[in-house]
């Protein structure tokens, strides 16, 4: 029973499963609503969860773990996203860390890879500012439900800088092992953020 629910907590596991046709997406839905992510954030997942395939490897959530630690853990993380500090940021992912974005059709993987990452959205990105609505936490893995705000002042893949305001809801599950970030998976409807981005109106 106890590893069912495990099983059933992890939500990049799910995600995958939905991807892969193994869980039916309603199944999927009526599992983040039980866990008490919000109506935005369920939609944020759902919407990812249609994307390809991501193939990462997996790492599993363990139920007994200090919550509290794990909470203070992520807040200092979105501290020092906030704040642009690359050092400690880099210091917070496991060596071979893997990190999903649902714009990305591939996972990043290794610290150098994710630091890329970063690097690119702090720079296409002015005035960013992440706003935690909503954080679940079950054993080593944080659920946080956020709205991203800022301006696009830089180049995204496929989305030339543009000067235009954005704001975008989303969710990011991370999982950590012995403190260090070991799989984060960010899920929110890339296709809004190309909208809004390019200007186009649905």
């Amino acid at each position: 029973m106890q590893k069912e629910q495990e099983e059933q907590d992890k939500i990049p596991q799910m995600v995958d499963d939905v991807r892969a046709g193994k869980m039916p997406r309603r199944r999927l839905i009526n599992a983040l609503t039980a866990m008490g992510i919000s109506a935005a954030g369920v939609g944020a997942i759902a919407a990812a969860a249609t994307s390809p395939s991501i193939s990462a490897s997996f790492h599993q959530v363990h139920a007994h773990e200090n919550e509290a630690r794990h909470i203070q853990l992520h807040k200092q993380h979105i501290s020092s996203q906030a704040s642009n500090d690359a050092d400690a940021l880099n210091n917070d992912y496991a060596e071979n860390a893997v990190v999903e974005d649902s714009m990305h059709s591939e996972p990043f993987v290794g610290r150098s890879a994710i630091m890329a990452r970063k690097n690119i959205i702090f720079a296409a990105a002015s005035e960013a500012k992440i706003t935690v609505t909503n954080r679940i936490v079950q054993g080593n893995q944080v659920t946080a439900e956020w709205i991203a705000t800022g301006v696009h002042t830089g180049d995204l893949p496929g989305l030339p800088a543009s000067g235009r305001s954005f704001s975008l809801r989303g969710v990011t599950v991370v999982i950590r092992q012995d403190g260090k970030i070991v799989r984060e998976s960010l899920y929110y409807d890339a296709a809004e953020l190309r909208r809004q981005l390019l200007g186009h109106r649905s």
